[in-house]
């Protein structure tokens, strides 16, 4: 890489301090490629790619706020649903709430793993109410109030994927989406979360498990036509994307001007950075918080 002699030390503590491997993911993007695909990080500035760490770090920060305040919300719509219908306890019986389609060797498999991660995140837990007893059962299993406060952003849509239609129509009428798309959203974000909390490189994430692009969003996304069908971008845009569409739901008044900030920056240092994130252009990315 290219790097300025008179910043030495500088270099050398920023190694030090981020670590080898963690910037290496920032600068592979942006790697020449020979025939046999072997990375040549020649003429690339080291400062660039310091700032593009940070700038990444910043978009992290301010992704997961949201991404932390939608957690919460889908938590308390899941207590809200199952506490009202079922009550405090009926939660625990999985053949009460979920899709009666699915076998009952796989409801009761599906029961019991859960039970056995409820009680130990109950038991490892620091919430005060669970040390109250009329908050638990004979088992020990808290309300299904406190239970939401326990779950993982995974489990939040693996309960959300076993929902009868009947319970699961709240939460799609409240989204404005389809089980499946509310699922992969899910998904998408425990996968983004989990990288935000591990300091690993979003800017340049490609999602594997491609997630259902909301459909008021689409028109400013990234996409390729084959023969008519259509694919949408499996980048940061579609993150976003899925991001501001489940946070207007939640707050209509949600201010995005941190993620707005951070992402401006750093689309102005390269010349057309924002197709490859997987927006349209630039336009389309700011018309997106209008939406």
């Amino acid at each position: 890489m290219t790097l300025d002699p008179k910043l030495r030390e500088k270099n050398i503590n920023a190694i030090e301090t981020i670590g080898y491997y963690t910037l290496k993911q920032f600068a592979y993007p942006f790697a020449y490629r020979d025939g046999y695909n072997t990375p040549d990080y020649d003429g690339l500035s080291f400062d660039f790619v310091v700032k593009r760490y940070y700038q990444d770090k910043n978009l992290r920060i301010n992704l997961l706020h949201a991404i932390e305040d939608i957690e919460v919300s889908m938590n308390s719509l899941i207590s809200h649903v199952l506490g009202d219908k079922y009550g405090p306890f009926g939660y625990l019986e999985f053949s009460n709430w979920a899709d009666k389609r699915i076998s009952a060797y796989s409801l009761e498999e599906k029961q019991f793993y859960f039970k056995k991660s409820l009680l130990r995140q109950a038991y490892n837990s620091n919430i005060l109410d669970l040390d109250y007893r009329e908050n638990l059962n004979n088992d020990n299993f808290p309300t299904v109030w406190l239970m939401t406060n326990l779950l993982t952003f995974e489990t939040t849509s693996t309960l959300i994927r076993l929902m009868s239609p009947e319970n699961v129509e709240y939460f799609t009428k409240y989204f404005n989406c389809s089980r499946d798309e509310l699922v992969s959203w899910l998904e998408c974000l425990n996968f983004v979360r989990n990288i935000c909390c591990h300091n690993s490189n979003l800017l340049d994430i490609s999602l594997s498990t491609h997630a259902v692009a909301p459909k008021d969003y689409q028109e400013f996304l990234w996409f390729k036509n084959i023969n008519g069908d259509i694919s949408y971008t499996n980048k940061i845009a579609l993150v976003i994307a899925i991001v501001v569409h489940m946070m207007y739901a939640i707050n209509p008044k949600y201010r995005f001007d941190n993620i707005k900030r951070s992402f401006t920056s750093i689309t102005r240092d390269i010349d057309g950075s924002i197709e490859k994130l997987g927006f349209k252009d630039m336009d389309s990315f700011y018309k997106l918080f209008r939406k």
